[in-house]
Formats: C-alpha cells, sequence, structure tokens
C-alpha cells in the first residue's frame, strides 16, 4: 500500500534519527547568499578570501544546524541537543579552520560531495579523527538550503595509521644508521618470472635453466636496488642509491651469475637463505669481501616482494687468514716454502699434469760442522744465504722449498732438462761468488731430474734426491781429485732422461 507523505516524512526522520553514524542536516543558505555578495563586490579567490578571520567568523556564523541524530550526542559526549549546540565552538575548534575552507571552497567550485578526514573535539574535551562526507542534497544546489553531513569516528583506525607511520619512521631511520651496510632489492619480477615457471608444470628448475640458458640473465636483470643504508653507500664509494644500483646492475660478487643460480634454488625448494661469502668491488676500485645474508622483507601489502641484504665486510678477516695461510706454508727461518707449502704445490702440478716439470733438490755440505764448530747462529746464517741464492736465481713464482734442515727444493713446471741443468750451474757460480765475501763458506750438493708425464712427479723428486746424494757422496770422496773435500766446493749431479 502506497505511503502519504506524511508517512514518508516520519520514515525518513526515523531513518535519519536511527542512522550508525553521526548526521548533521545544515542550512547554509545565509552563507551561500553572503559568498553570492562577496563575489559581485569583486572577490575572486575564495581560499583567500578567507584567510581574513573577519571573513571567516563572518561564514561560522551563517552556518545553520537544522537537527543532528542520537549518534552524533553519543559520539560527542553530549547529553542533548542543548549540550552539543553550547559546545559547537569547542567541538570545531580549529584556529585556522582549515577543513571548513576546504568545505567551502570545494562547494563554491560546484562540487556536491566533500570528503575528508579532520579532528573534532567531544563534549568533554577528548580529540577524536573523524572522516567527513557532506553531500548537497538532490534540488537544493543552488540554494545550499540542505546539507547533510556523515562523521563517522576512526579514532582507533588513525590511531594504528599513526602508530604504523611512527614505526615505519623508526625502521627508516634504523636502517639508515644501522651499523650493517644493508640493502633492499625489489624480486617482485623474479617472483612473478617463478611462478609462471610454476603454473606452466616447470618441475625441474635445474634442467629449465639447461635448456633456457638466456632465461637465468634474464630473470637476474629484472631485479633491482631500491634503497639502501648510509654504510652501504660508504661500503661501495658511491653517494646515492641511484649509483649504487647502477654499480652493481650486473649482480653482486664476482660471479653474479653463479650467485644467483644458488640463490634461486633456495627460492624455487622454499629453503632458508644462507649467508654466503662474495667477494665485490667499490666504485673505487678497491677489492671488498663480503659476507651476505638475504632475508624477506615483510608485505606492505603493495603487491611488491622485497628483500633486504645485510652485507658485512670481512676483509680484515680474508686478510688475516690469508696471512696465516701464508705463513702456515713458510718456513720462518728464509722464507721459503715449508714442508707442507711444498707437498701443496706438488700435488697441484701434479694434478695439473704441468709437463715438463724439472726438479732441482739440494742439501748443504758440512752444516752440522759448521754448527758444531761455530754455534747455530752461524749455521742459521748459511741457511739463510743459500735460501736467498735461491730465490735470486729462481725463474718463476713458485717458491724454493725448505723441506729439512739443510735440504732445499726447488720445483720447475715449464722448464726441460737443459734448462734445469742451467739453472743449477748458475746457482753453483753464485755460491762460489758468495763464497769470496769472506763470511763462512758455503757449500751445496744440488741433483735435477725431469717429469714429462710418465709415472708420478713425486717419483721425479725422487730421483733428483737420488742424484743430489750422488753429488754429496762425490763431494765427500773427492774421488775425482784423489783428496779430502775442501770447505766450499759444491757439486751437481743430474739424473739421466726416463
Amino acid at each position: 500500500m502506497p505511503q502519504t507523505p506524511g508517512q514518508t516524512e516520519i520514515l525518513e526522520a526515523q531513518l535519519f534519527d536511527l542512522a550508525p553514524v553521526s548526521l548533521w542536516l545544515q542550512d547554509l543558505g545565509g552563507l551561500k547568499a553572503r559568498l553570492d555578495a562577496w563575489r559581485a563586490a569583486g572577490m575572486v579567490d575564495l581560499r583567500a578570501w578567507l584567510r581574513d578571520p573577519e571573513h571567516l567568523r563572518t561564514c561560522q556564523s551563517l552556518i545553520r544546524i537544522v537537527r543532528v541524530n542520537r549518534n552524533t550526542l553519543a559520539t560527542y559526549d553530549a547529553r542533548d541537543e542543548a549540550e552539543l549546540f553550547a559546545h559547537i565552538p569547542a567541538i570545531f575548534n580549529d584556529p585556522r579552520a582549515d577543513a571548513l575552507i576546504e568545505v567551502l571552497c570545494q562547494l563554491w567550485a560546484g562540487a556536491t560531495r566533500v570528503r575528508l578526514v579532520t579532528q573534532n573535539r567531544t563534549v568533554s574535551g577528548r580529540v577524536v579523527d573523524v572522516s567527513y562526507a557532506g553531500q548537497m542534497l538532490p534540488g537544493h544546489e543552488a540554494g545550499w538550503d540542505r546539507y547533510l553531513i556523515a562523521i563517522e569516528d576512526i579514532t582507533q583506525r588513525e590511531a594504528l595509521r599513526r602508530r604504523e607511520s611512527a614505526a615505519d619512521r623508526r625502521t627508516g631511520t634504523l636502517f639508515q644508521h644501522a651499523p650493517v651496510p644493508t640493502l633492499i632489492r625489489d624480486e617482485t619480477g623474479l617472483a612473478a618470472r617463478l611462478a609462471g615457471l610454476r603454473s606452466d608444470g616447470i618441475v625441474d628448475l635445474a634442467g629449465y635453466l639447461a635448456a633456457h640458458p638466456g632465461w637465468l640473465a634474464e630473470a637476474e636483470a629484472s631485479r633491482r636496488i631500491v634503497d639502501a643504508n648510509r654504510p652501504a653507500l660508504a661500503l661501495f664509494a658511491v653517494d646515492t642509491c641511484d649509483a649504487l644500483a647502477r654499480h652493481l646492475s650486473g649482480g653482486l660478487g664476482q660471479a653474479p651469475l653463479q650467485l644467483f643460480r644458488e640463490e634461486l634454488a633456495e627460492l624455487w625448494d622454499g629453503a632458508e637463505p644462507r649467508s654466503r661469502d662474495i667477494a665485490a668491488r667499490g666504485r673505487d676500485g678497491r677489492d671488498l669481501h663480503l659476507k651476505m645474508q638475504r632475508s624477506p622483507v615483510p608485505a606492505a601489502g603493495d603487491g611488491r616482494r622485497l628483500v633486504q641484504i645485510a652485507l658485512t665486510d670481512i676483509g680484515d678477516n680474508k686478510r688475516s687468514e690469508a696471512r696465516l695461510a701464508v705463513l702456515s706454508l713458510t718456513d720462518p727461518l728464509t722464507g721459503l716454502l715449508n714442508r707442507l707449502g711444498y707437498a701443496a704445490e706438488l700435488d697441484r702440478l701434479e694434478a695439473g699434469r704441468t709437463v715438463p716439470t724439472s726438479v732441482i733438490v739440494a742439501d748443504l755440505n758440512d752444516l752440522k760442522a759448521i754448527n758444531d764448530a761455530l754455534g747455530h747462529d752461524a749455521g742459521d746464517d748459511v741457511i739463510g744465504r743459500f735460501a736467498a741464492i735461491l730465490e735470486r736465481h729462481n725463474p718463476l713464482a713458485i717458491r724454493p722449498a725448505r723441506i729439512g734442515g739443510d735440504e732445499f727444493v726447488i720445483l720447475l713446471p715449464g722448464l726441460d732438462a737443459a734448462a734445469a741443468a742451467a739453472l743449477a750451474r748458475r746457482i753453483l757460480d753464485e755460491i762460489d761468488v758468495e763464497n769470496r765475501r769472506g763470511a763462512t763458506a758455503l757449500s751445496a750438493s744440488l741433483g735435477s731430474a725431469t717429469w714429462h708425464g710418465d709415472g708420478t712427479l713425486k717419483a721425479a723428486v725422487s730421483r733428483a734426491d737420488s742424484q743430489m746424494y750422488e753429488a754429496k757422496r762425490r763431494y765427500r770422496d773427492r774421488a775425482w781429485e784423489g783428496r779430502a773435500p775442501v770447505p766450499g766446493r759444491s757439486v751437481f749431479s743430474q739424473a739421466p732422461p726416463c
């Protein structure tokens, strides 16, 4: 049955009064008339006009409240309309009236709907955040005599937003001032590519990469550095995040695609990212040794997949490790390789099948007699002077080795038997020159052999060692001269080819 006009008005009044949000019905007709008059008198810019406090007060005085609903009284802690209306100046206490000016300017520009977020005060003085939605009722657009406002209390939501914003600022501050160099990398494109592979039914990622080698480089290029803190900029000797992103556009580390392949495997398998030691280079050319730790950034709701990368400079550690490694392979008296370093080089050459490789084995003559007669300091001096001769005449990067008290070995990859024999004779000649200087006489027995890949390199060392003992026997026997050994005389013997 159709409702009569009176019944419709009663229903509308009930709906207004029982609405779950605060409703205000205002009559802005007098305000609109005053604005029209000001415009006729030459007003052009309403926003600038309302910055005059007198003009603003005039507008405020012309706003007439027709009615409010029950929820408005509850929202503003008012017992009744009288108490509410008595506190209107305090409720809308905004010395600059920014919200009111914004509403009036939008209505003056022809808008019939206005939305904004502002703050009001309740009758009890409590500050509330409100969402303001104004609507000029249909049929009243020309005179502004019926303007409906819906107010929603969003205090809790705004408090949460402010806490999150403050947390974001704190996080940003912590990120920028964290002592550890840290990068933020956007891997949204990579995540989409991996999801695409899964949706295509790909199960074996390693097999797919083998069959599509170009995919790896394209996927790696889809990642980009989007933020970096100050320690990270300093580490790579750049001024801005953009400069760092360009510097690292080819990826982190000296083998970025291999590193990326390992990271992909972790992502694909859902494994926890593990830390890695990587080598990189700053824009100033410095070599960097870094420990890298990746961790996903919690989703911010924007659909992006961000990863935080913490980089610890372990260059000092690496340099210390390198020094310790060198020391562990070095004879402390001579600076030559020790037995451990010699064994490592021997294994490396044999594994690499470096042929030909010649070997010279040398042993100092009469070192025990020197120690007994002149003391161990004199013996150490002889050892050091002989080691210096070997280093001066060694033509290769591999250091000679002291493998015993008076025994030395020179490994000579790439040198044949004739070159080894020539080197041995230069060493003997240098010993003669050294002995003319008047210090304790040096004497050495040398033997050599050459490895051509037949058998083992160790066997060639044994043959050189046998030749050294043959030279030492000849030194002691002096059979070819028929008299006792002469201090300072040295001997060389070379193994025949085999």
